[in-house]
C-alpha cells in the first residue's frame, strides 16, 4: 500500500510540472471562447462549428461560403477551406 501511494505522488509531481500555462475554455451554450494565461483571461472570442469537419474553432468572417451577407448559411474553418 505504501509503495502505491509513493508512486502516485511521484507521478503527480511529474505531470503537474509539465502542464501548459495556457488554457482555452469554450462555452457551448453561448458559443464563446476564452483564452487564459495562468488563470487570467487574455482573450475572448466567438466560436463556430465547422459545417464540413464539425470542429469548434474561432469564428472568422472569411469562412462563410455564401456571397449574400443576409444568408450566410455554410461556414468552413481555416483547415477545410
Amino acid at each position: 500500500m505504501r509503495a502505491l501511494l509513493v508512486c502516485i505522488n511521484q507521478r503527480w509531481k511529474l505531470e503537474a510540472s509539465s502542464m501548459s500555462r495556457y488554457m482555452e475554455i469554450i462555452n457551448i451554450s453561448s458559443m464563446t471562447g476564452q483564452l487564459l494565461d495562468e488563470g487570467e483571461v487574455i482573450a475572448k472570442y466567438k466560436v463556430e462549428t465547422c459545417d464540413k469537419c464539425a470542429r469548434i474553432t474561432q469564428l472568422d468572417m472569411f469562412g462563410y461560403q455564401k456571397s449574400d451577407p443576409q444568408e450566410n448559411v455554410i461556414w468552413f474553418c481555416k483547415d477545410c477551406r
